[in-house]
């Protein structure tokens, strides 16, 4: 079944510039960009998800990152 939308220009202008390629249709722009929101979750759902770690878990993490941290930025030094 097929139904027909109306959309204003202003609309058809920022879906033309979310279009990979100018062939694809609206329809398949539109779809895409639903099932992106769908999958996304809002980020108050993470709310409160760490509570039950204790100090020597997020010392680690912390440590963790700070470990990424530096070898990443060294890498981005070298690199240049």
């Amino acid at each position: 079944m097929v139904t027909t939308i109306q959309i204003d220009e202003r609309t058809k202008a920022l879906l033309d510039k979310l279009k990979v390629h100018y062939r694809q249709s609206y329809n398949e722009l539109i779809a895409k960009m639903a099932k992106e929101k769908a999958r996304k979750k809002d980020i108050m759902s993470f709310a409160g998800a760490w509570v039950n770690i204790n100090e020597k878990d997020i010392d680690g993490i912390k440590e963790e990152i700070y470990t990424l941290r530096k070898r990443t930025t060294k890498e981005l030094l070298r690199s240049t």
